[in-house]
């Protein structure tokens, strides 16, 4: 059953990595639910309600990346890999990686680099095809486990 799941999961990373490198002129657009868009009160531009670690996800989702990948780039659990994915995915109303995909790419090419390194907290659009390690990024996503929270003076 495994090895079925590994097959179905490689070929969806296939098709997303086409999805991602295709012309997206004649493909047919994701609508996000309304009401999804009516739950988050604002239709479209959802990138901008993403965490700087979605923005992450959602880079390495459209390049055809595995839960695998992502968790080994976020130093994560592929179980929490998975949760990055379906909270991008609940975001847009949608329930596939490929839906994700549909929904998102046209806005993500669209959208300026500046802009989304402002909307992304940070984050370059070419983060994903750019990364390098040690990732100068790092800091933007990754949670100090062993650092205390500053506290402020009493």
């Amino acid at each position: 059953m495994k090895n079925q799941l590994d097959r179905i999961e490689w070929k969806v990373d296939q098709i997303l990595a086409s999805l991602a490198s295709m012309n997206t002129a004649h493909m047919p657009r994701v609508e996000v639910s309304e009401k999804a868009t009516e739950e988050e009160g604002q239709v479209g531009n959802t990138l901008y309600r993403l965490t700087i670690k979605q923005h992450g996800t959602l880079q390495m989702l459209l390049d055809g990346k595995s839960n695998f990948d992502i968790a080994q780039r976020f130093g994560v659990s592929e179980d929490t890999a998975k949760v990055y994915v379906r909270t991008i995915a609940k975001k847009y109303g949608v329930n596939t990686r490929a839906q994700i995909v549909g929904a998102t790419l046209e806005e993500f090419n669209s959208i300026s680099d500046d802009v989304y390194q402002r909307i992304s907290g940070g984050l370059p659009k070419d983060w994903h095809s750019n990364f390098s390690e040690p990732d100068p990024f790092a800091d933007l996503y990754a949670r100090k486990k062993h650092e205390p929270k500053s506290q402020s003076p009493r």
